[in-house]
């Protein structure tokens, strides 16, 4: 380690809290040389431990030093090796506790900016951005659009849909919080994330519909009109091949699909607890129904008339 960075950091660790001029100084030695070492990232977790969330300006020299290292001071830059993807996972990892926001929000930054990144480390970021609600026991706005942000911005080359393994971890997050005082927020990305995976798990060529069905037009704008999202397939949920890749059964998905037309066409006359045993019978448990698994509901019911019957009867 070079000795004025190490000087540096045993400087920052003798500290609470930065003062404005200690911030520009450490700031300016933190750009002129930089981490150069895994050594010296190392010790800035470390250090991050202590000071993250007491101070502004720390968190971000934290996120942007680590940042910059990982993406610019090793070959081939702007992507993420296997073994840098190892090493973010241990450093954040080792601390044991509550995922610090500004950890995930370093791996975000890093997520945005490169060019490449290993999937499992896409995944690892979703998870532990879902971590940090599970261990604080409710959502907050800031974490909620984390967590959409870790979704927005997948690794590898997997479908442009929320797949069954970030859905599955939404809805065990969800177990863990679906009762607290979380912000409104959460419900609202539950449900669309959640419909999307369900609704490109229902189609029977997802890829046909890359566009419609990719998480940038389900969450990557929180505010388009409701009722807008299916417009140009909720007429065909009673034709083609739908709901045949959740039943892998021709004559249930048939059946499947007259229960959606039907209920399409008598959808005022549904109640929501007949419509709530759908999701019940999905996730293989009696349990109250939150407030973000209605709103997925409702979602559904508003987006796609049907769908929620045709899923009980698929799966």
């Amino acid at each position: 380690m070079d000795q004025g960075f190490e000087a540096l950091l045993a400087q920052i660790s003798g500290v609470m809290k930065l003062s404005e001029e200690d911030a520009h100084r450490i700031s300016t030695e933190l750009y002129r040389g930089g981490v150069t070492s895994l050594t010296d990232g190392a010790a800035l977790f470390d250090i991050n431990a202590r000071l993250a969330g007491s101070d502004t300006t720390w968190d971000r020299l934290f996120v942007s030093a680590v940042r910059d290292y990982v993406l610019l001071h090793s070959d081939p830059r702007n992507w993420v090796t296997e073994d840098e993807a190892d090493w973010l996972i241990e450093q954040i990892d080792r601390q044991g506790t509550c995922p610090i926001a500004s950890e995930v929000d370093l791996l975000l930054q890093i997520m945005r900016y490169a060019e490449g990144v290993p999937e499992r480390l896409g995944y690892y970021t979703l998870k532990v951005a879902c971590a940090r609600i599970s261990a604080l026991g409710k959502a907050t706005a800031e974490d909620v659009e984390r967590v959409r942000r870790a979704l927005i911005v997948p690794a590898g080359e997997s479908g442009g849909w929320v797949t069954g393994a970030e859905a599955e971890l939404l809805v065990r997050t969800n177990d863990k919080i679906g009762f607290a005082a979380n912000d409104p927020s959460w419900n609202d990305l539950f449900a669309r994330a959640i419909a999307n995976h369900l609704m490109a798990r229902a189609h029977p060529e997802p890829k046909s519909e890359t566009s419609l069905l990719s998480r940038d037009h389900w969450i990557g704008d929180m505010r388009p009109e409701p009722g807008t999202f299916l417009e140009d397939v909720r007429a065909s949920f009673s034709e083609g091949g739908w709901f045949e890749p959740i039943s892998r059964d021709e004559d249930r998905a048939e059946a499947a699909r007259r229960a959606a037309h039907q209920a399409a066409r008598r959808e005022a006359d549904i109640s929501t607890d007949d419509e709530a045993s759908w999701f019940l019978k999905c996730v293989g448990e009696q349990k109250s129904v939150s407030l973000a698994e209605r709103t997925l509901i409702d979602f559904l019911k508003l987006e796609a008339p049907g769908f929620t019957q045709g899923l009980a009867v698929a799966s």
